[in-house]
């Protein structure tokens, strides 16, 4: 069985390129299930791609290819990396976007792809698409390039919140659909519960289990199906009250003590 090819891209789908770049790995690996991961990364946004690339690939079985296009350098020097983890193999350009798999047990690779023919801006269709349908079909990653040594790759700090002196400095990854906030705090690193909070603006935030446990209009706190803390408000968009954007930062601070 054709393990599942599953995409990640900052492409939207207003336009042909999610729809030509499936036909490239419908052509080169038939049979091979396509999978939309997510094609509304804001554009250039490499971190919010990884943050949704490390919380998703664990929901995915063995064997399947994450090829993730969010690539400012499109066309220059860069160079592209596949690695492996876990059974897992992933294709990305190398700009971070793979940050997270540094420090796990992952083995990289550097791919030496022919971009003669490839457009100088739409490396997803004609050099990505390719190699994924590559090691969908079961070729080893070492056939693609060179094994390389983990510092060799571009490597993005992704800072993750901790509480300290009765505050949270946060940062938001990634907007949902509903205007959820999702922040770079994980759930297991949130204060006790029963604690209320406020934002820069003075604006209060209650700690919360659900989205229904909020009055209308108010902004609540809850760890989310991601791994992380969300800021949202029940009904409408929390992005669109408080004016936030994935990589907009903002205080939160306690209203009473942290042990």
């Amino acid at each position: 069985m054709i393990p599942p090819i599953v995409l990640l891209t900052d492409f939207g789908l207003a336009d042909p390129y999610v729809g030509q770049m499936k036909g490239a790995l419908l052509r080169l690996a038939p049979g091979a299930p396509v999978v939309d991961l997510c094609h509304e990364v804001r554009p250039h946004c490499i971190l919010q791609a990884g943050f949704l690339l490390e919380a998703s690939r664990a929901h995915f079985p063995g064997g399947s290819v994450f090829l993730s296009v969010v690539d400012p350098g499109v066309g220059s020097a860069r160079s592209i990396l596949a690695a492996r983890l876990g059974g897992q193999l992933f294709l990305a350009p190398d700009n971070g976007l793979l940050s997270f798999l540094h420090g796990q047990k992952t083995s990289w690779w550097r791919a030496d792809a022919d971009t003669s023919n490839a457009s100088r801006t739409f490396h997803g269709r004609d050099v990505f698409a390719p190699l994924a349908a590559r090691l969908a079909l079961g070729a080893d990653p070492s056939s693609l390039g060179r094994s390389i040594d983990p510092a060799e790759a571009v490597r993005l700090e992704q800072p993750w919140a901790e509480a300290g002196d009765g505050c949270l400095d946060c940062a938001v990854l990634h907007v949902d659909r509903f205007g959820n906030c999702l922040l770079n705090l994980r759930t297991e690193a949130m204060p006790a519960r029963g604690r209320t909070w406020v934002l820069d603006d003075g604006r209060s935030v209650a700690l919360v289990s659900t989205y229904a446990d909020l009055a209308p209009g108010q902004v609540g706190l809850l760890a989310g199906s991601q791994g992380v803390m969300e800021l949202a408000v029940n009904g409408s968009s929390c992005a669109d009250l408080l004016g936030l954007l994935p990589g907009r930062t903002f205080r939160l601070t306690c209203t009473e003590p942290l042990p």
